[in-house]
């Protein structure tokens, strides 16, 4: 009992993977194994690689790789790259876009603090270590006004050692990622961000080759789906996946500096507001816009077939209005069917007619003679020997004035050279001993005013005893008015592109309208109070600090009594632009209202956060602002509060921060105060 027990163990165990054959594919990442590709570990994990019928192996980056190149060399059928795709797509890679995991890129340059570098041209001349294909931060320095030659540029040693130990002023990296290993080496540091200067690309989007999608559209489907199961989970269970990854992937980063990935990618992902995977096309035309605006693409690229849509999705609302259109459309296409079948039962109707001529020279004639159709026949010298009256009517030429002449006085060059190829193609098949038959054709023929018809042609040949061919039958039937239908179908397409184009970019501009402050471009207040809200709740779970500073510009009514308020404008979007050159990724820069502002410092503790905000008094008060023939002075004060310090609720610590800058006007001006609970309640009482 027990031999056949385990007989059937064996034979179960052998059947295993022949019942459960994986096909094995790669994933080539575009860096080493960290929490940056957690999705991709859980879809391992889970088993959702395996119940869509794939073994995955996952390739980290070699040093000085370029991920795209591994898939579009074949190395690997799946890769994470991020915003370059399009710039790759522009040059004319086949890449295909399948899913955005990173809503926002977390590409930043890191600068040491103290050596001079308080703005990003003050690395002109600096020693920088940057990656080839991180075209975002090339289209960020264009944008800045500083080419890429201005600085001392160093090959990356992926090692923050290097700026650690001063052998360099500055390097790329992953704001999830570098700035945990600077805070602990205790290194105080400038980072720099594409945002500043409204470049706000995707981040880590994973992708394909056209070829890949085209030989294997399921395989695709079901490797994309899966993996985007894996990071709704890995997102949902981050100490998990980091025990994962430290016991069978890397142990190269500590799980503390892990789960600071883990927080940094969900602020970059927003995956509660955000569906994990999804793409804005308006959004990657913009990114190719601004790679054409700093001249770094020439055209932008078209988007068929870059962005994979596994499920179009239904028509939008506002398309209803093109119904008409559509409508005009579907019936055009309708009566090309119609007609095509009309023609083809018409051309074997004709070539039942030949099959009858050679019984009938009389039935031929009076077919020839009355048919609507051009019935025609060339010698061996392809000079015409026949044509009916219906070429009269079409081109009017009269018969006499055909028979005899070359076919090649009727037709246009370009018809010309499809004729004799095909009559090239007919000598090799008869030297091979292929019996050649009826061809159909379209050629551009010439009319007499000086015009030109497109006709399709079916042409048969005619043999002798010996079967050698001595000429050729056909019958012509005017397609110009198919041929200007189509044209006219093609230019609806084109429009209604182009519509469609447009309204995908109007939605982007409206959603950037809706959350943006007209003047300065920073964030409005409406952005604010719902972000802050979101980022205190998340504060309070994860236990970090929070700290608002409230700034609000030193006699700004005087400055706009006196010069008027273009000069207050002016002010208002010069400090605007010292906010935007000095936050962080994740900070949220917002004009309040008026001439006051307000800046969101997550995961800023309040001793840090003061220091910043003195940074920014000082600068601001030795700005000299142009204004005409002369140049503005101003200063501002700013008040301070900080979660959980003083307040765990938004509105109670935005009426703290007020309460800080009112005492900063209070003392002077030109200062910044922290709220002090003691000395509120002296001033109520």
């Amino acid at each position: 009992m027990r031999f056949a027990r385990g007989l059937l163990l064996l034979l179960a165990a052998l059947a295993a993977p022949l019942a459960h054959a994986l096909e094995t594919v790669t994933l080539q990442l575009n860096w080493k194994h960290q929490f940056q590709f957690a999705g991709y570990y859980a879809a391992v994990e889970q088993g959702y690689y395996r119940d869509a019928g794939l073994d995955v192996r996952i390739v980290e980056v070699d040093t000085g790789q370029d991920p795209a190149d591994a898939v579009l060399n074949g190395r690997a059928e799946y890769g994470v790259g991020a915003s370059e795709l399009v710039h790759l797509r522009g040059e004319g890679k086949p890449v295909v876009a399948l899913a955005v995991v990173i809503q926002h890129s977390p590409l930043v340059v890191l600068a040491r603090k103290g050596a001079g570098i308080e703005t990003l041209h003050d690395l002109v001349g600096k020693r920088i270590m940057l990656m080839p294909h991180e075209t975002e931060l090339y289209a960020y320095f264009q944008r800045e006004g500083l080419p890429i030659g201005l600085f001392r540029k160093f090959p990356h040693s992926f090692d923050t050692k290097e700026l650690i130990d001063g052998r360099v002023d500055a390097l790329s990296g992953y704001a999830t990622d570098e700035p945990y290993l600077l805070l602990q080496a205790g290194l105080a540091f400038v980072r720099f961000s594409p945002q500043a200067s409204g470049i706000d690309f995707y981040g880590d989007t994973l992708f394909t080759t056209e070829q890949h999608l085209r030989k294997h559209p399921a395989q695709v489907k079901a490797f994309r789906e899966a993996s985007l199961a894996g990071w709704r989970y890995a997102m949902a269970h981050p100490d998990e996946i980091a025990e994962i990854i430290l016991k069978r992937y890397s142990a190269r980063h500590g799980r503390g500096h892990l789960l600071f990935e883990a927080r940094e990618m969900a602020r970059l992902m927003q995956p509660e507001l955000v569906q994990i995977g999804h793409m804005n096309p308006g959004r990657w035309q913009h990114i190719a816009q601004t790679y054409v605006d700093l001249g770094m693409l020439s055209a932008v690229p078209s988007l068929e077939g870059f962005l994979y849509d596994p499920n179009p999705p239904a028509m939008p609302r506002w398309v209803y209005g093109m119904a008409l259109i559509l409508a005009i459309l579907i019936t055009l296409v309708a009566y090309f069917v119609s007609v095509n079948r009309r023609l083809a039962h018409a051309m074997a109707e004709r070539q039942k007619a030949f099959a009858l001529l050679s019984q009938s020279e009389e039935k031929y004639r009076i077919l020839a003679e009355s048919s609507a159709d051009v019935i025609w026949q060339l010698d061996e010298h392809m000079r015409y020997a026949y044509i009916n009256p219906a070429d009269e009517k079409l081109r009017g030429f009269s018969r006499e004035e055909v028979i005899g002449k070359p076919v090649s006085a009727v037709l246009t060059p370009a018809s010309l050279d499809v004729v004799k190829r095909i009559n090239r193609q007919r000598r090799e098949d008869e030297a091979r001993g292929i019996r050649s038959g009826a061809v159909t054709f379209e050629v551009e023929e010439i009319c007499k005013d000086g015009g030109t018809v497109w006709v399709e042609a079916n042409s048969i040949p005619l043999r002798d005893k010996d079967g050698r061919i001595v000429g050729y039958f056909g019958i012509s039937r005017d397609t110009s008015a198919r041929r200007r239908h189509e044209q006219a179908l093609s230019e609806a397409n084109a429009m209604l592109q182009h519509q469609l184009d447009e309204i995908h970019r109007l939605q982007e501009e409206l959603r950037e309208q809706a959350v943006r402050d007209g003047l300065t471009n920073l964030f409005n207040r409406r952005y604010l109070d719902e972000t802050l809200e979101r980022e205190l709740a998340r504060a309070k779970r994860e236990g970090y600090p929070l700290t608002l500073v409230m700034i609000d510009i030193d006699h700004f009514k005087r400055l706009n009594d006196t010069y008027g308020h273009q000069a207050g404008d002016i002010v208002l979007r010069e400090l605007a632009a010292l906010l935007w050159g000095n936050v962080r990724a994740e900070d949220v820069p917002c004009r309040y209202g008026g001439e006051e502002f307000l800046v969101m410092l997550p995961r800023m503790p309040l001793e840090t956060a003061l220091e910043r905000a003195e940074a920014w008094r000082r600068t601001f008060q030795s700005t000299r602002v142009p204004f005409g023939e002369f140049h503005l002075e101003t200063t501002f004060s700013c008040g301070l509060a900080a979660y959980p310090e003083h307040a765990r609720t938004p509105d109670e610590l935005l009426r703290c921060c007020d309460e800080a800058l009112y005492q900063a006007k209070h003392r002077g001006r030109n200062r910044c105060q922290v709220f002090r609970p003691a000395h509120h309640a002296h001033e109520h009482r």
